[in-house]
């Protein structure tokens, strides 16, 4: 497997193992339901209750994690500045080292939650011996907001039409927001206020910033859990019903390799590496037998490839770069730019079928994704 993988750092982070380690002394409850054997509403009725749980936890945390920093703050306002800035200092530090750590444990503990509801332990395959994209690993980097080791696969790029620049300038403004919020909240309630609102000091209305953010990053953590678990379930299902239906076997050698090629492209198209892409390609790697590169992400190869197979081959292809682009649950720019070109004169059918998987798989309906991601060789 080390041959078609490229990882330029093969161990996990220091704090993706702080995770596993966590994950792993969570108490495991072996059940052998299959998360298809739950209706959408089930599922969505089970991951709000954690969800609510979670932002409750979280908002409770950042509320009293927050006050020590806002009672020194106002304490030593009247003392020297370095008396002042000096408790501040030291009790924000302490406090968010804490608050890190509660908020840490608080995720974690969510996704492992939602893991439980898909119950991917019951047909569990990790796909490959590397660690680095085995469930528990996949579930820690998204409890964590870590980002997904950068890697190149059968030498698919996912940032060959990407420029780097602009990922690290969107990291930046999320953790802008939080100071920008606070600020502003802040100056707002001090032009209606002065410094203080009935007799309480207004730097206390921190409290309720840091609650509120707080709730925000529980409820993004637990839609990319439930979406990587939703990924992975439908990665297995997809290759157990295209293996029992013997459509691969239908393929020309070149439609084989157009399988691949139309999973490389929405992954560049997709401007990212997510591990449900992964755990796609891998499942076709596998049942096609493929193990070497050949220009798998060349969009322009990958269009001569569906004007050269059979018609049937070419809807076939086309049902397997639908799901491929919704996989990660949302459209990039450069997808909605290219998709005219490659549907071509089927635009009008498989757009519409692209547009309702992407918002089954964010908004947690399974069910009615699974019944999106039929791969067969009639169009649309």
């Amino acid at each position: 497997m080390q041959n078609i993988i490229n990882v330029p750092k093969a161990k996990p982070s220091r704090l993706e193992r702080f995770g596993l380690f966590y994950l792993d002394l969570f108490k495991r409850l072996d059940t052998n339901h299959s998360v298809f054997d739950l209706t959408d509403a089930q599922i969505t009725k089970r991951t709000k209750r954690i969800t609510w749980k979670g932002i409750i936890l979280s908002s409770i945390v950042g509320i009293v994690c927050v006050f020590p920093t806002v009672w020194v703050d106002v304490y030593f306002e009247n003392k020297p500045w370095y008396v002042h800035y000096g408790w501040v200092t030291v009790v924000t530090i302490l406090s968010i080292v804490i608050e890190f750590y509660l908020l840490f444990i608080i995720a974690l503990k969510a996704v492992y939650q939602v893991s439980k509801i898909i119950n991917i332990h019951a047909t569990e395959d990790e796909l490959v011996e590397n660690e680095l994209f085995s469930v528990k690993n996949i579930l820690a980097r998204a409890a964590l907001e870590l980002p997904d080791p950068e890697l190149k696969i059968l030498g698919i790029d996912p940032f060959k039409r990407v420029n780097k620049k602009n990922l690290l300038v969107l990291g930046l403004l999320y953790k802008a927001k939080i100071f920008l919020t606070n600020l502003v909240s802040k100056y707002a309630l001090r032009l209606i206020s002065d410094k203080t609102i009935f007799g309480v000091s207004i730097l206390y209305e921190a409290l309720f910033v840091e609650a509120f953010w707080n709730g925000v990053v529980i409820v993004r953590v637990i839609k990319e859990a439930r979406l990587r678990l939703f990924g992975f379930a439908l990665a297995n299902k997809i290759a157990l019903e295209t293996l029992n239906e013997n459509d691969l076997q239908q393929l020309s050698p070149l439609a084989k390799v157009g399988c691949l090629r139309a999973i490389g492209n929405a992954v560049v198209m997709t401007k990212n590496y997510h591990p449900n892409m992964i755990i796609l390609l891998f499942r076709f790697q596998q049942m096609l037998h493929i193990t070497k590169e050949n220009k798998y992400d060349d969009w322009n190869l990958f269009l001569e490839t569906l004007n050269t197979v059979s018609e049937k081959e070419r809807n076939f292809l086309l049902d397997l770069f639908t799901v491929s682009a919704a996989f990660d649950g949302k459209l990039s720019d450069l997808e909605e730019e290219n998709l005219k070109t490659v549907y071509g004169k089927d635009y009008g059918i498989y757009y519409p079928r692209l547009v309702k998987l992407t918002a089954c798989l964010k908004e947690g309906k399974l069910n009615e994704a699974l019944s999106l991601c039929k791969l067969d060789f009639v169009v649309g």
